[in-house]
């Protein structure tokens, strides 16, 4: 342990665990089947094990593929060119433009090297090979299947970055009316930022370990989330430029205030934009800014008044979205 962090995270020890295990038991269940190279089944168990089930999945599926490859390429050139170091360069030059063209780089196929290790490329070397291949992949795919379940952390990230944005329009709203705005930085919209990019990458661990259900739900609500941080940027921006506090920003500042109080994730904002929409109706039938100063200031308002109904828009179609998933 280091300044009280743990040498190693529990996903990490997991994944060792499982490493050494799955490998373990290819090889095993290699022997107990009678193959020859054995071995080679715990390294393709091995390079299989992915951090998610989908990567995993994904991996296995491109192995058996280029397996195939391989051994067509191999069955061809090597009882022609003969088991020698030369001839596997020569088949290493289409196996590997496959993999590039096929986007298939990460699924190695040891089948050539075995077939040269044993020189020969006979149906039953082959047999062997491709029963090595399944359990090696299938020993890393089933063991992939046991993941910890990181949804109850990925929520109270979500809630953690949902508090974070609560506190920036409650600093909004009481800016908003004051004059002196010299101590109200976008720091926090730096931290915003980092705290989204973490849930994203959190939400799509999550999405990546379940292949059924609305798994997608987190991620697609750190993207409304992201959608609406880029609109509070915008916010920030005409706050800091209103020189002076015109009667009508009383009533935006506690609209905003308001906005703050109702984040609930499940709240579909329908009540909020009539709100909204009520507001800016009082605010059209009140007499004119008499001066350059007033219009600007009264311009800036209607501005954060228009982005804040885009900001509510954003919620509302994520909300209907989920609601036509149910």
């Amino acid at each position: 342990m280091k300044n009280g962090t743990p040498f190693m995270k529990k996903e990490e020890i997991i994944k060792l665990i499982k490493y050494v295990a799955g490998s373990v038991a290819a090889v095993l269940l290699s022997v107990a089947v009678g193959l020859q190279f054995a071995y080679a089944a715990g390294i393709i168990t091995l390079l299989t094990i992915q951090d998610t089930k989908r990567e995993t999945v994904r991996i296995a599926i491109k192995r058996v593929v280029i397996f195939f490859i391989m051994t067509v390429l191999s069955a061809a050139i090597f009882p022609l060119a003969g088991y020698h170091v030369w001839a596997f360069g020569i088949v290493l030059i289409p196996y590997l433009t496959f993999c590039i063209v096929l986007d298939m780089k990460e699924a190695i196929a040891p089948v050539a090297v075995l077939c040269i290790s044993a020189g020969s490329c006979s149906w039953q070397m082959i047999l062997n090979e491709f029963l090595i291949l399944v359990i090696g992949v299938g020993v890393g795919i089933l063991l992939n299947l046991f993941m910890p379940d990181s949804r109850a952390k990925l929520v109270a990230y979500q809630r953690t970055v949902d508090d974070k944005m609560v506190h920036i329009l409650k600093r909004m709203s009481l800016y908003m009316e004051r004059e002196n705005k010299s101590d109200y930085t976008g720091e926090c919209f730096d931290e915003l930022d980092n705290m989204l990019a973490n849930l994203k990458k959190q939400a799509l661990y999550y999405m990546n370990n379940h292949f059924l259900g609305e798994n997608d739900y987190y991620y697609e609500y750190m993207q409304m989330r992201s959608r609406q941080c880029i609109i509070l940027k915008r916010v920030y921006s005409d706050i800091v430029r209103l020189t002076t506090t015109p009667q009508q920003v009383s009533a935006l500042a506690d609209f905003v205030m308001k906005v703050a109080d109702e984040f609930a994730e499940e709240n579909d904002v329908k009540e909020l934009l009539e709100q909204l929409a009520g507001l800016r109706e009082s605010y059209s039938v009140q007499e004119l800014p008499r001066s350059r100063e007033e219009f600007e200031n009264r311009a800036m308002l209607y501005h954060i008044m228009e982005d804040m109904r885009v900001f509510l828009e954003i919620k509302r179609e994520f909300a209907g979205a989920c609601f036509l998933r149910e």
